[in-house]
């Protein structure tokens, strides 16, 4: 990289001469944060590749009940594979599994329990599914069923039961009841479950459904004057204060590497964890602004409330914000790369988003009211491919590599301050702390700034040092030399 790239990027920061290619009559419009959490209108990452009515995908089965859903209803959970996509209907009480093109391979409604003789001695059926997860040989359902007594399902792909799981037999789980919401299964088979009312954190079951632990346990919200306030009741009143609980938690993705990304309500210090083996959030958080959703709210805004996640191969994250019908996706450093989501009926629009996942590339988001299901496909736009591309090159430390992609960018939109960021890694990784520098001030990250500023200094001290060794040596030597000349000609 030269020089004069950098130069023509700060010329044209400074003076707005490169295009930003803002689609002011998109129905769902873009933005990011700057360092002083001011939103920025940005390009569009995404757009519309397919929408999918609830109403087009025929999910009736020949002794379904009178009046039953005979189309998608209302999809609570969803997963991608391969070759499929599994739905999981709450209201119509069925997983739909369909191909790419969402026609419908397989319905599982009921569970069939079968004895070594191959004799059917047991059929369940689905009650209240809530969450699911595919691997290779099963397919794990986390089902309310009664609201009191849930169960975890693990079957073979055909339906056929494996194992049930219900409320664990073990002291250390003290709920009352056993509402398993959502489910992730890591490589070991060790199932992690969300459970409504289990406010010690995630409930982490062995592979035989032996309770283990819970992981991930939020932290409690105390107000100090919740706290002042309660000091001054007697103890029958305080037997009648609702308790300080931690938040719970409400969804999951786990990544290759067995990390839980998890999220939990917006009262959250938190609302966004990457909870690794020792049960620890390492969540990285060097963006100007942490994780959380929106850091500036409109009149019309609340809190976001955040209740999907999905992450990629590659550290990046998308998390659905359900209060105000957005997605907001980061890096693997806790950047925010954009922002994206509407609130209203038009194509990619959303009303009340229940899902995001993840299909190589492509999102696909579940939409679901009680009155109606839509299921749309965003696909990345060019811009928001070359931030894909950019970010798995940093992320797989090609960050040389990546700033020719950050600077492609960089002509889309130059107020992209990430794209300053990762040329800035590039010049660092080079050694060319100067010109990083001045690429880490344009994307005014001051924590790399000082990093590269601290390298530059010690080398301008190395590259100086011989100098100002000599002249301080020739100082010494002629402070010790003078005293003995002013001598000898005293004495002449």
């Amino acid at each position: 990289m030269k020089k004069l790239t950098l130069f023509l990027l700060v010329l044209c920061f400074a003076t707005g001469m490169l295009s930003l290619d803002v689609s002011a009559q998109s129905n769902y419009p873009s933005y990011t944060y700057d360092y002083w959490r001011t939103p920025l209108p940005g390009v569009n990452p995404y757009r519309v590749k397919q929408v999918i009515l609830g109403t087009s995908i025929d999910i009736s089965l020949p002794d379904d009940p009178e009046g039953a859903n005979t189309t998608l209803k209302y999809v609570e959970d969803l997963f991608v594979t391969d070759n499929n996509y599994y739905l999981v209907d709450f209201q119509s009480q069925k997983i739909i599994i369909t191909d790419k093109s969402f026609q419908v391979v397989q319905i599982i409604r009921d569970i069939y329990e079968y004895d070594q003789s191959n004799t059917l001695i047991q059929t369940y059926q689905l009650v209240r599914p809530r969450g699911i997860y595919v691997t290779e040989e099963y397919i794990y359902i986390a089902d309310e069923n009664d609201l009191t007594n849930g169960y975890i399902y693990v079957i073979l792909h055909d339906g056929t039961l494996v194992a049930r799981y219900g409320r664990p037999d073990n002291l250390t789980y003290n709920a009352t009841v056993f509402k398993p919401n959502k489910i992730v299964v890591d490589s070991a088979g060790r199932m992690y479950i969300v459970v409504v009312g289990a406010f010690d954190g995630i409930v982490e079951l062995q592979s035989d459904g032996s309770f283990s632990r819970f992981v991930g346990v939020q932290p409690v919200q105390v107000d100090p004057l919740d706290l002042l306030w309660r000091s001054l009741l007697s103890r029958e009143q305080l037997s009648r204060v609702r308790l300080f609980l931690p938040v719970e938690y409400n969804a999951m993705s786990i990544d290759n590497e067995g990390f839980i990304y998890a999220t939990s309500s917006g009262t959250s210090t938190a609302p966004i964890q990457r909870i690794n083996p020792k049960g620890i959030d390492v969540l990285r958080k060097n963006g100007y602004i942490d994780p959380i959703g929106d850091v500036v709210r409109m009149p019309d805004q609340v809190r976001s409330g955040l209740t999907s996640i999905t992450v990629n191969d590659y550290g990046m994250y998308s998390v659905l914000d359900r209060s105000n019908k957005k997605i907001f996706t980061y890096n693997d450093e806790g950047y925010l790369t954009y922002v994206t989501g509407f609130e209203g009926e038009f194509e990619g629009n959303f009303i009340f988003p229940t899902a995001i996942k993840y299909d190589q590339e492509n999102l696909i988001v579940a939409d679901s009211t009680d009155s109606r299901t839509i299921i749309t496909v965003f696909e990345p736009t060019e811009f928001g491919a070359l931030i894909n591309e950019a970010s798995q090159l940093t992320y797989q430390g090609e960050s040389i590599d990546a700033a020719n992609v950050w600077e492609n960018i960089l002509e889309m939109n130059s107020n992209y301050s990430l794209a300053y960021i990762g040329i800035g890694h590039a010049y660092y990784r080079e050694r060319n702390y100067e010109m990083a520098m001045e690429a880490y001030q344009l994307g005014q990250d001051r924590d790399n700034y000082s990093k590269a500023y601290k390298e530059y200094r010690k080398i301008q001290f190395e590259a100086n040092f011989p100098l100002v060794g000599t002249a301080v040596g020739l100082l010494i030597a002629l402070l010790l030399v003078y005293p003995i000349i002013k001598d000898i000609t005293k004495k002449e």
